[in-house]
């Protein structure tokens, strides 16, 4: 089966479930036929996906690029959030869009996008937020520690007019 590269978790579980159950029935219909025509598995080529941890989830902003966080975004999305931080609070991104090229974003020249430090976009009503390789992640919606869902609007209106930095971090300690 191709997977789309712009498909999402639920999706691909739902399409995967289903093309399972199909296999399934036509094995167990079919099985003399099956076993006929049965080899062994060559584990030297088989590939195991990791365990699921909250590491999965954590945010490096010096190491990851925009498409690789929206890419893990996707193979998380509906069972857990990417994380960061931001003043000693965990922040679990909720809505992102998928990266752009820089020139569309059409960002102020004075605009520094290091990995980790984020604009508000007024325009696109959206962080931005500098990743590896000069690429910028696009959050929608977020969810501060203690806090409700938010825009990033009301990101904007909420935090960083009262921070003093303007960038997010990993363990406490700024990735740069």
């Amino acid at each position: 089966m191709p997977i789309r590269s712009d498909i999402y978790m639920p999706e691909l579980h739902a399409a995967l479930s289903q093309l399972g159950s199909e296999l399934l029935v036509d094995t167990m219909n079919n099985l003399e036929d099956r076993l006929l025509n049965a080899y062994p598995q060559n584990d030297a080529v088989a590939t195991y996906a990791p365990k699921i941890t909250s590491q999965i989830t954590e945010i490096r902003w010096s190491q990851q690029t925009s498409m690789e966080l929206f890419a893990r975004y996707r193979a998380l999305y509906g069972f857990k959030n990417l994380t960061t931080s931001f003043l000693g609070k965990t922040v679990q991104l909720l809505e992102l869009k998928p990266p752009v090229p820089a020139d569309e974003l059409r960002l102020p020249a004075s605009t520094i996008q290091v990995p980790g430090s984020f604009y508000f976009h007024r325009l696109r009503k959206s962080l931005l937020i500098g990743c590896a390789q000069g690429t910028q992640l696009e959050v929608l919606q977020l969810r501060v520690e203690g806090k409700k869902p938010m825009s990033a609007h009301d990101f904007n209106n909420g935090f960083l007019k009262r921070a003093q930095t303007l960038q997010f971090t990993q363990n406490k300690q700024v990735i740069c």
